[in-house]
Parts: C-alpha cells; structure tokens; sequence
C-alpha cells in the first residue's frame, strides 16, 4: 500500500506541475492542493519525501503555526489522516511538514493552505484585498480626523475614518492609532485584535473604539523624535499626588489618554524605552503638572538621536545555469541561502531583492538546491560585500549542469535472468515509472536513487529483494537495480519433455 500512495503522489505531482524533493531530508508537499476547499474535515494530509525518514506534521489557523490543531511527530508515512473532531467548518488552515532521520532534521517545507467545507478557495499567492477603518465613541460610529498608521506587506497612515484602502497585498498588518480622534474622548482599544492578517480577494476590518470621560479629570501624554510626532512602546509612571498620599498608574505606550483621575497635582516619570537609538531631552511643558477638576494635563516626552541615523541599500541575489539566467520555479528545482550582516535574512527564492537594508558588510552563504542535476560553481563577484549608503550590491550563484548517466532495471527468477511486465517506481532527482524488465532510464541527474516495486512479476512468484537498495548516480555514469523473485507456485515451468 506504502508503495501505491507513493507512486500516486509521484504522478499527482508531475500533473500539477509541482517540484519533487532533491535531497533526503526535503519534503515537497501534496495533498490539498494549495488554496483549495476540502471535501470533508478528516482531510487526508500527502506529501512526498525520500529514504526512511519520520516526519513532523503541523496544521495551524494562523500563518505563524502558533495556533496549532495538529502536531504530530514521529510520523513514518507520506500521508497522515486529520482525527475528527480538530478542523471547524469554513475556516482556513495552514500546514507544513518536515522530515528527520538519523538525529537530523530538515527544514520545514514551505507551509500551504486549505479550506474546511463550507468555505471558499483562497486565491493564489499575491492577490490583493481590501482593508476598512473606522472609529466609535461609546459604541455608536463616529466620523472625523484622526491619525493613524497601518503596517504590512505596504505601510499607509491616514487621517480621517472610516477609510477604505483598495488592491492591498495579501499579508498581516498592524494598526496604530496616532493622535486625534473625537475631541475629549480616550482611546480604548482596537478590535477584533490590532494586528489580523488579509487574505487575497477577502476584507479585514478594524475599528478604534473611543470613550467620553463620565467625570474626572485625565492626562494625555506624547512624545516627539527630534521635534516629530512618534508613536511607540515607552515605559513611564504617572503619579498622583492626593490628601491619602500619592498613587502611581504605570504606563507603556504614547500617545495615551489617561481618564478618570483625581484633580491636583500630577508627575510624569521616565522609565526606559522610545524611539532605537535615542534618548530623552525633556519632558513638557514640565515633569509636574497641576488637573484641575474637570481638566486635562498633557505631558510630551521629547526624544533626541544623539548618533546619526542608520542609512540604508540595496541587496539583490540571483542566479545562473551554465551562464543563463535561472529563477525558482515549479519543476526547476528550489534553493535556500543565507545573508548574514546588520540585517540577517534565509530565502528560498532567486531572483529576489532584499530593500532597505543596514549599510554595513555582508556574507552570502549557499545551503542547498539549485537546478535539478547541477552544482555550484562560484559566488560572484564575492561571497562578502560592503553595501554604502544608498548603494547597491549583487550577489550571483553560478551553476553548471553535471554530465547525465543511465539507471538500468534488470529482473531474476529464482536466480535467472527474467524479462515480462512488472511495475516499479524509480525515485531520485530523476524520478521514473516502469512497467517491463528489464528496461532502462537516460537522462537521470547525479545524486542518490532508490526503487520500490508496484506490482506484477513471473506468475506464481513473490518478490524476495531489490538490489542493491540505494546508489549514488556518478555525474555521466550508470547504476543497476536488480528486482529477485522467487517461484511459489507447485512445479516450476520448464520446457515441455517429448
């Protein structure tokens, strides 16, 4: 049965265009297809992989997998059944799957989503939806001016609700309310959540909630960097001077609407925290303020970079094949490397480019893939570069394709030759479906191959062993498989006695 699911995949793969893995701990996945609904909320989970690994499944309603439905380990075949009682009904997941053998782990293949029955298909990778903003003072809509900041896939502020934003990439994105909003009112909070992720040819909604002061008086504290308006995560404690002594309200973020507190006489006290790189000048128009019943004192933390900004490049990657251009692709092959300098990144992907990065030295480190069959020459112009402010630098990985060899099938019966109709599946960088023995494969990239056998053979006969198990394919060479069989039916045929 094992060998059927294989063989399966093998083929559903080759018909959907999908790559198929290149190394023994890489995991290429199957079934559901990405993006697509479920018939049912036991899917079956597919996947294809090489050698006697155990694989690590995980299923996740985010794209993060911190959410996780299914998380099983130790897993020895190439599918797995979701129990029931996990999935729920028109919801997106997400899944991965990596493989272990031999005390090493691969990494995870790159994570796919589905859609339980009674959702509908996600559309494919890159689409753009819409993101909707709107504001309410105590439960009912409000319409005006209003600052805020939202940060994604693209970064966009606005200064007015309800704002609609068209054709956004696909992707998570955080709101951050500024300053502003209905006049006296404190800002609450931001719902469903201030961070959701949009999915392509869908909506996401968020809506900052205001509320009216009953009575009291109330602080609204603020920062600047270098004279701006800044908006961020600082630490600071607001205390309270009354006739039962002072009361302390610790607080984490500015700009910040404090209400419902007593009148009299207020400090502001600095912590830690504000804009990377930068301290704190003053605080005005001064630490200590005196509320009167009713009013409202404002603090601002004014912020100063005492060294220069960071400034910022270009770093592009991409790659040749025997001089030729090559781009990651279905079918191509697939690849991760590394950047490692101020800002670090892994990818998987050729072209591509790295924006806005930290001047500063760089290291391009290749870790694996590349063209199906080929081999890695050279990183040019250097595996180490400096970027300069506003400059860019280039990173190319040269491959050549290695010399092709043959696999040959050959078959015995009881220790003979023997030629008929049996099905296999030959797996390796080359991956190949027979039906006859003996039979041969050109065109079989380097790297290692194993065979598993389907079905048929000499009638009356089972078969006993395939050898050898796994070879390595030499660049131009060839490699034998050998499938044994062994008679048990009565008598064995032979020719027929006059």
């Amino acid at each position: 049965m094992y060998r059927i699911v294989l063989a399966l995949l093998i083929i559903l793969l080759t018909v959907i265009g999908c790559s198929v893995p290149t190394s023994p701990l890489t995991v290429v996945l199957a079934t559901p297809i990405n993006g697509t609904v479920t018939q049912t909320l036991s899917p079956t989970m597919s996947w294809v992989g090489i050698g006697n690994n155990t694989y690590h499944l995980q299923i996740a309603s985010d794209s993060g997998f911190q959410n996780l439905v299914v998380n099983d380990s130790n897993l020895t075949k190439l599918y797995h059944v979701v129990p029931a009682g996990r999935l729920s009904t028109a919801t997106t997941y997400f899944w991965r799957v990596r493989a272990s053998y031999g005390g090493e782990t691969g990494p995870w293949a790159t994570a796919w989503y589905f859609v339980t029955p009674g959702g509908s298909p996600i559309p494919p990778p890159g689409a753009t939806g819409t993101i909707n903003i709107a504001t309410t003072l105590d439960g009912t809509s409000w319409y005006g001016s209003i600052s805020y900041t939202l940060t994604g896939p693209v970064t966009v502020s606005g200064n007015a609700t309800p704002q609609t934003f068209n054709d956004m990439p696909a992707g998570s994105y955080l709101l951050t309310f500024n300053h502003g909003g209905p006049p006296g009112a404190s800002f609450i909070s931001i719902s469903p959540s201030a961070s959701d992720s949009l999915v392509g040819g869908r909506s996401l909604n968020f809506t900052m909630a205001f509320s009216n002061p009953v009575s009291g008086s109330s602080v609204q504290t603020s920062a600047t960097l270098n004279g701006m308006p800044w908006s961020g995560s600082v630490q600071y404690t607001l205390t309270h001077y009354t006739v039962s002594g002072p009361v302390e309200d610790n607080e984490y973020s500015v700009p910040r609407t404090v209400g419902y507190i007593p009148s009299g006489n207020i400090q502001l006290n600095y912590r830690s925290g504000g804009p990377a790189g930068a301290t704190l000048s003053s605080i005005t128009p001064s630490t200590q303020q005196n509320v009167p019943p009713g009013g409202t004192a404002y603090f601002v933390m004014n912020f100063v970079y005492q060294q220069p900004q960071p400034t910022y490049g270009t770093i592009s990657v991409s790659a040749t094949l025997d001089g030729a251009p090559w781009q990651v692709a279905l079918g191509s092959g697939s690849i991760s490397y590394s950047l490692i300098g101020p800002s670090s990144h892994s990818s998987s992907t050729v072209p591509a480019t790295f924006s806005s990065q930290p001047t500063g030295s760089y290291t391009l480190t290749y870790n694996s893939g590349g063209p199906t069959g080929a081999v890695l020459a050279s990183i040019s112009p250097s595996a180490s570069q400096t970027l300069s402010s506003g400059g860019v630098i280039h990173y190319t990985l040269n491959f050549y394709s290695q010399a092709r060899g043959t696999v040959y099938v050959t078959a015995t019966l009881n220790g003979e030759p023997w030629s008929g109709s049996v099905g296999y599946v030959v797996h390796g960088p080359h991956i190949e479906s027979g039906s006859y023995a003996p039979q041969s494969f050109s065109n079989a990239a380097t790297g290692t191959y194993t065979i598993s056998y389907s079905s048929g053979g000499p009638p009356s006969s089972v078969l006993e062993s395939i050898t050898p198990s796994s070879q390595i394919m030499p660049a131009g060479g060839s490699i034998n498989f050998n499938l044994h069989f062994r008679y048990h039916g009565g008598v064995l045929p032979g020719p027929l006695v006059q």
